[in-house]
């Protein structure tokens, strides 16, 4: 249990360091993040707080939806997440801001935290504890839906919307609904995928050479 704890904690580490990357990067972040960082910016609240009340807010429906008692493990991660988020935040601000000003340093660090992010959600997927409050509403309405990708592009799409209503009226829109927003949008899920089947096959081949 200790061990998958703590690839899960591991795993929430990356997803944050992901997150955090890819807004630095101002090149376009996925349409969920954009929108809180555009909620972020018209509020006193850090992105980790912000990221927090919205996934609270999505908890509070996935338990309308489906009444598990373990929502409250997904409840505790998030607030484990929205702390991470604001210590990445933080550390990236220590460098000057000049840094972020180069394509040279932008695009390489959109790609290389695309590929965290996306091994940190595999890594969580795979440890059997309660997945984030999003992975959750995703799982509830595909059961509904019968359709992982219908249900991807309704939700994705709803913030994409919420996203850009929330950027024009800050004045921030192409900071982060840019080009690499549609890259996350087609390249997020299959290297998720991707790392999944990764991490499963190691596991599998652990198995096969404990028992041996």
């Amino acid at each position: 249990m200790q061990k998958k704890v703590f690839f899960h904690v591991l795993g929430f580490i990356m997803v944050a360091f992901g997150i955090v990357g890819i807004i630095f990067s101002k090149l376009g972040a996925s349409p969920i993040d954009a929108f809180n960082y555009f909620l972020y910016t018209l509020t006193p609240l850090s992105l980790g707080t912000v990221a927090v009340l919205l996934g609270l807010s999505v908890s509070l429906l996935c338990f309308i939806l489906e009444r598990k008692k373990d929502m409250i493990y997904s409840v505790i991660f998030l607030f484990i997440i929205g702390v991470l988020i604001d210590s990445w935040k933080f550390l990236f601000e220590l460098l000057p801001p000049e840094f972020f000003e180069s394509f040279y340093v932008r695009v390489p660090l959109a790609g290389l935290s695309l590929l965290i992010v996306s091994l940190g959600v595999a890594i969580t997927m795979t440890t059997g504890l309660p997945s984030l409050p999003f992975e959750r509403l995703l799982s509830i309405m595909d059961k509904r839906i019968h359709s992982v990708r219908l249900t991807k592009i309704i939700i994705e799409g709803t913030f994409f919307i919420l996203a850009v209503i929330l950027g024009t009226i800050t004045k921030q829109l192409f900071e982060q609904v840019h080009v690499f927003t549609v890259v996350l949008v087609i390249f997020t899920g299959p290297l998720i995928s991707m790392f999944i089947d990764i991490i499963l096959r190691k596991k599998v081949k652990g198995e096969m050479v404990y028992a041996a």
